[in-house]
């Protein structure tokens, strides 16, 4: 048996109305003394790795008996999981001009895209052709290389190909795509490849501190605004407040700081 396209419009209301149900059971076992507010977070991988462990650490160390569960996953199958009530939160790019029917933005910071690649890489300075203070890298250099993108539904990697094919330049030459930023910054290290990823990552991760950001002419990516969207209609539970502000005192230092 399969749904008709009404009862699959059901079964989407259906769920959240479900879900909404056991939150209000967990808020109110919490005021009694007798649960502890769970805050059920989805964000891509890359976010995971340099912003959320902080604002967690600082969630934590204030709230006392509460939990954070986490899913990962493309900002689309996030947002699915939103609108159904299944995660209470979803941190990732947003635009805040957007209207929305059914959904709240709050910005968290403001990244800026970069292309990087091995600090022994020839386009870093180590080989001849992009030598110090040589200037910004053209197209044709990066188009030389082959790269290892995200795997994702992001504008960033539309932008690059648009710059390619505006140059007239073939490419880019994908060799692998990932959705892991960790499995695309060991790819890298030591190897000829190219990608790109969040100026903030790599300023202020350890584990990133082997990639270096090129000096590129193109291509510009636009900021990347990261954000915290919730439910318009749903009803948010305190430790979820709490959270969402913790993420929001990261934010502003992370900016800081780059």
């Amino acid at each position: 048996m399969t749904p008709t396209d009404y009862g699959r419009v059901f079964l989407d209301y259906a769920m959240l109305v479900t879900s909404e149900l056991e939150r209000a059971v967990a808020e109110l076992e919490a005021l009694k003394g007798k649960g502890h507010g769970v805050v059920r977070v989805g964000a891509g991988t890359t976010l995971m790795k340099y912003l959320l462990p902080q604002a967690v650490r600082r969630f934590m160390a204030q709230e006392e008996g509460s939990s954070v569960n986490f899913r990962q996953g493309l900002k689309d199958d996030l947002l699915a999981l939103l609108r159904r009530g299944e995660i209470d939160v979803m941190v990732g790019s947003v635009n805040l001009d957007a209207t929305d029917d059914d959904l709240r933005q709050e910005l968290v910071l403001e990244d800026r895209i970069a292309v990087v690649c091995d600090r022994a890489h020839p386009l870093a300075g180590a080989g001849t052709l992009s030598p110090p203070g040589a200037g910004p890298l053209s197209l044709a250099q990066l188009a030389a290389h082959q790269w290892v993108p995200p795997e994702t539904s992001e504008p960033e990697g539309e932008r690059l190909a648009r710059a390619f094919r505006k140059a007239g330049a073939a490419g880019p030459a994908v060799a692998v795509r990932t959705s892991s930023s960790i499995f695309m910054a060991a790819l890298l290290k030591d190897s000829a490849y190219l990608s790109y990823l969040p100026r903030a990552l790599i300023a202020l991760d350890p584990d990133y501190g082997h990639r270096a950001v090129l000096d590129t002419a193109e291509p510009t990516w636009a900021r990347v605004v990261v954000g915290a969207a919730y439910r318009k209609r749903g009803v948010m539970l305190a430790p979820v407040r709490r959270f969402i502000n913790r993420l929001k005192e990261v934010g502003v230092e992370m900016q800081d700081s780059v």
